[in-house]
């Protein structure tokens, strides 16, 4: 994609309202209902893309409720703080040339952003390319450089501000340890295991759902999000297109579950390596990731294999039929229920590299699961 960003930006600073400049310094600011964040990072070959979602964004705007502020970087020049009205945008900021991939620039958007628009909800949106637990927002004009899961966590845990609902508009990062890496900072996550296409989420109508009915829960609007997402795609009939929701409530439970099958699997990996093998081949996957509930259905399934090693696997189930309040995917993508998990099966060396282990051990995910030793368990069998 190679159209420069042009128009999208109107040249105007505007002032604080003057009631607040005249308010007494001891004056306590009324937070608004909602801050949508949206981080776009358009600096690489989604750049026209900038236009389309930002024009749909203008379709409603923001309001007196309703806060939609972008930091927009493009190819064609350098990054702005924007704030986007119905029909136009308003530049709040020139922030020069960034990089996307560096944690300090997200965790200062989260900061201004919540700064500027206090807010009782907050919605933080990652725009770009996602490849799973390897990373996501490629900035290609910063050597490709990317947000790393650590950098993602830590840029979110050092700007100190608790996200209602996070949104993945990228592909490929509906998986468990993703989900993760937002524990104690989100309350729901909007994700695809699959490909995110260049149009991405329908702003237009999630944006216009949205300032209709502000006094909406956090639970409501991650729930739109993933509703308006089935009806564009599936009246597309496109294939390779999947949603899901997942509630954090359920964090601790999926990850209780997940070690419990993980240790179960360990421990009789030496007789049962064979029939993990064909459950993994089995099940569908995506970006090295096997659908959790699928490959857990699979094993419960069997009967070669242990009754602990099959119950631990049904618990697994439904601890994430219960955490996934929202799944659609194509006719193309069966087998998908809404969350993956890491579990390479090609290419092993790259995959699950020294370095590649080291990263994964340091996620909360692995720390609540030890899914890391099943693994190297299971390779050592390969």
């Amino acid at each position: 994609m190679t159209r420069r960003l042009v128009g999208i930006v109107a040249a105007l600073v505007i002032a604080m309202p003057s009631l607040f400049l005249a308010a007494p310094a001891s004056a306590e600011v009324v937070p608004d209902m909602w801050t949508v964040m949206v981080y776009m990072d358009g600096d690489n070959n989604l750049e026209d893309a900038t236009v389309t979602d930002l024009g749909e964004m203008m379709v409603a705007g923001s309001t007196a409720d309703v806060n939609i502020v972008v930091l927009v970087d493009t190819l064609a020049g350098p990054a702005d703080l924007v704030y986007v009205n119905q029909g136009s945008t308003t530049t709040l900021a020139a922030w020069g040339e960034v990089n996307m991939g560096d944690p300090a620039t997200l965790q200062a958007f989260i900061t201004q952003a919540s700064t500027l628009y206090p807010a009782e909800n907050y919605v933080l949106d990652f725009w770009n390319h996602g490849g799973g637990i390897m990373g996501v927002c490629w900035d290609d004009t910063s050597s490709s450089d990317k947000l790393t899961m650590p950098e993602m966590r830590a840029a979110v845990v050092g700007a100190g501000v608790a996200i209602d609902v996070v949104l993945f508009d990228a592909c490929d990062m509906a998986q468990a340890e993703i989900a993760h890496q937002f524990v104690g900072y989100a309350d729901y996550i909007v994700f695809s295991q699959e490909t995110m296409w260049g149009q991405g989420f329908p702003y237009d109508t999630i944006a216009t759902r949205l300032v209709a009915s502000p006094a909406m829960t956090d639970r409501s609007f991650a729930l739109i999000v993933g509703e308006e997402f089935t009806t564009f795609y599936d009246a597309l009939g496109w294939n390779t297109c999947t949603i899901s929701v997942y509630d954090m409530a359920y964090l601790t439970s999926v990850s209780s579950t997940v070690g419990t099958f993980a240790g179960a699997m360990k421990s009789t990996m030496s007789s049962s390596y064979k029939t993990y093998k064909s459950c993994r081949l089995s099940a569908a996957d995506a970006a090295n990731a096997v659908d959790l509930m699928g490959f857990a259905q699979l094993v419960s399934a069997n009967a070669k294999l242990s009754t602990t090693v099959r119950s631990a696997a049904s618990a697994v189930v439904t601890a994430v039929d219960q955490a996934i309040i929202y799944e659609w995917h194509s006719d193309d993508c069966n087998g998908m229920n809404g969350l993956g998990i890491w579990f390479p099966v090609s290419s092993v060396s790259y995959y699950w590299s020294a370095s590649m282990e080291t990263m994964y051990r340091s996620m909360p995910f692995d720390v609540a699961t030890h899914w890391a030793d099943f693994l190297d368990s299971y390779y050592a069998k390969a």
